[in-house]
């Protein structure tokens, strides 16, 4: 079941980053309030797709400042 969900997400962010990147290619035809609310709608996505997993979103979360 857990394999599934990981797909569906990950399709999930395939599909978007295809959506933002056809909205790029058109250049100034697509609104820029488009382009932003597509990369929003991704930058979300991604976001879930790391929850669901259990990683953090930084690459330095959980790594002590160093002042020891």
């Amino acid at each position: 079941m857990a394999d599934m969900e990981f797909k569906r997400r990950l399709n999930q962010v395939d599909e978007l980053y295809n959506d933002l990147y056809e909205l790029r290619q058109r250049g100034d035809e697509a609104g820029k309030e488009e382009i932003v609310l597509a990369e929003m709608r991704l930058d979300n996505a991604w976001r879930e797709l790391y929850a669901f997993m259990g990683l953090p979103l930084s690459p330095d979360a959980g790594i002590a400042d160093g002042s020891e």
